[in-house]
């Protein structure tokens, strides 16, 4: 610190003292509490602690928690400014306010933009709920605060301080918290931490040493491809509690990040199992850290909105959010896309038949997005489905299709018989794709009618015995004859020994066919079991088991 930051820190420490006494007299003694103790979850200071590091550049933090202090230091190279206190108020509004001006006033945050965490602001002062004199050591300055806005220095460096490092030390000496509770909340939180690294922009990883016992997270990034202005980075966040060394695990995604042109980023992650395979992961909505806005989504979403005082929800009617709201349901959609691409290039699909265990499919469970009470992610809903409608993303049997080549059989037998060659043939469409071949239409409607809808609305049509034996017709007039002769001489006797054992298999199937061609006679001509005008109806289903038994021998 030079001489001019040394007066200016006097003149602060003076200014300070005096804004202290407001605050501890009657009219004011309640805005400390209030700006306390917004948050109603314990310990969040954690979370604001990282930001400022993140803000700082920090790669690394680590945290040491004793029984009567915590310890929390990073490696940032951005170090704690100060300016003339007579001017902090034009300070404040160029974004030039310096740190220790900021970290010693009520909402005084130096970064003049309302959409990002920010640097020592109302967030910082979490930490006097467990602490009234947070103590923090810089290369340039060591200083402590009391009274919880004034600054005082101090003369000698903490000596666990590594080099280049900035330190803070929260002794436990609040007045109505006891050590032991402080203690015990912040081991929990520290021990729970809710993906603290994903979405921030520099810190790589997180150290915690609780009574000796050591802990870690950390972020890697594997892979990185670049889509269209979008960053596809897949992700191993890898956690060790700190209790059980062994206990460790792994959290893989695929992030897609976009620059929304304000040098915000926003982010959609897909999470994937160890096999693999994409899998649902409920989370509130991430503004860099945990909200508490539920999103009914069953992948996780990150925008800088802004959020509620607490920082606990998102403020709705404010079009930043809508904005951020319709930026990231686009993204979310248009990943889909990268992921089908991902998923080829490596011979691996990532967007398969249990895609909607992942993305939203019942519209009546998502609210109003008009609503001035509540943020809505209905979005999500019209975005991915208007893609579904638009891309070949649908899940086929060999790789994917669009909406007019997508057709979903009644149960999967039927995909399982007739290929999509033969789909081909009886839809006379050369690109009919079956979609959805783990399940079929009938079960799932019994099951899950909203499912139902969906699939029906982004498939080109639903088949059953009687549309393949019979014929069908669509919305636009189209009519197709099902089985026809022509398509009977053109299979092989042993695809046609599965299909009449397929017939065989229930009286319903075998109901349809009293006039079809379904049979080769002599000369492999397709010709029906008998005429039913000709023939009484009794005599219908002992001519047909007669004439599959005869015809299912090897010639």
């Amino acid at each position: 610190m030079d001489k001019q930051q040394a007066i200016y820190f006097e003149a602060l420490t003076a200014n300070r003292a005096e804004g202290a006494k407001a605050l501890e007299g009657f009219a004011l003694r309640g805005v400390k509490n209030s700006v306390v103790e917004k948050y109603s979850d314990q310990a969040h200071f954690i979370y604001e602690l990282l930001q400022n590091a993140d803000d700082a550049k920090a790669t690394s933090a680590r945290f040491e928690l004793f029984k009567d202090k915590l310890i929390f230091a990073h490696n940032g190279t951005r170090r704690f400014s100060i300016t003339d206190p007579a001017t902090e108020v034009q300070d404040l509004d160029n974004g030039t306010l310096g740190d220790i001006n900021a970290i010693t006033a009520v909402g005084g945050s130096n970064k003049n933009d309302e959409a990002t965490i920010g640097k020592f602001g109302v967030g910082f002062k979490a930490v006097f709920q467990y602490t009234a004199t947070p103590h923090i050591y810089d290369p340039y300055v060591f200083f402590k605060i009391e009274r919880f806005i004034v600054p005082i220095r101090i003369d000698e460096d903490y000596p666990g301080r590594r080099a280049n490092e900035t330190l803070f030390v929260f002794p436990f000496d609040h007045d109505k918290r006891s050590p032991e509770e402080a203690y015990a909340d912040i081991s929990e939180k520290l021990r729970t931490l809710d993906y603290p690294l994903l979405f921030l922009s520099n810190l790589k990883d997180i150290e915690f040493e609780i009574s000796g016992i050591l802990g870690l997270y950390e972020k890697n990034v594997e892979e990185k491809r670049v889509y269209n202005g979008t960053t596809a980075e897949f992700i191993r966040l890898t956690q060790n509690d700190g209790e059980n060394r062994e206990d460790l695990y792994d959290n893989m995604l695929w992030l897609f990040s976009r620059d929304d042109g304000k040098d915000h980023t926003y982010s959609v992650g897909y999470f994937v199992g160890s096999d693999g395979h994409l899998i649902p992961k409920m989370h509130s909505a991430f503004c860099f850290f945990p909200t508490k806005e539920p999103t009914g989504l069953n992948f996780i979403i990150h925008a800088p909105f802004l959020l509620t005082d607490s920082r606990e929800g998102i403020r709705a009617g404010v079009q930043h959010n809508l904005d951020m709201i319709s930026l990231l349901s686009e993204l979310a959609a248009d990943s889909l896309v990268y992921l089908r691409d991902i998923g080829l290039s490596k011979s691996k699909p990532l967007i398969d038949d249990s895609i909607f265990d992942i993305i939203p499919y019942d519209e009546s469970g998502f609210g109003d997005v008009s609503s001035k009470k509540a943020i809505s992610f209905k979005p999500f809903y019209t975005a991915i489905k208007e893609t579904f409608e638009n891309q070949a993303i649908i899940p086929a049997t060999d790789g994917y299709v669009a909406t007019e080549n997508a057709y979903w059989a009644f149960v999967p037998q039927i995909a399982e018989l007739f290929s999509n060659e033969q789909l081909a043939y009886l839809t006379q469409n050369d690109k009919a794709h079956w979609v959805f071949t783990s399940f079929g239409r009938q079960d799932t409607l019994r099951k899950n009618k909203p499912l139902t809808d969906y699939i029906d609305s982004i498939t080109a049509v639903w088949l059953d015995d009687n549309d393949i034996l019979k014929g069908w017709s669509i919305e636009n007039g189209a009519s197709y004859e099902g089985i026809t002769a022509s398509f009977i001489e053109a299979q092989p006797i042993e695809w046609l020994h599965r299909f009449y054992k397929w017939i065989a298999d229930t009286k319903g199937r075998t109901e349809l066919i009293p006039t079809k061609p379904i049979f080769l006679n002599q000369n492999r001509k397709a010709a029906a079991a008998f005429d039913a005008k000709k023939m009484p109806f009794y005599f219908y289903q002992l001519t047909v088991v007669a004439n599959m038994t005869r015809l299912m021998r090897p010639y």
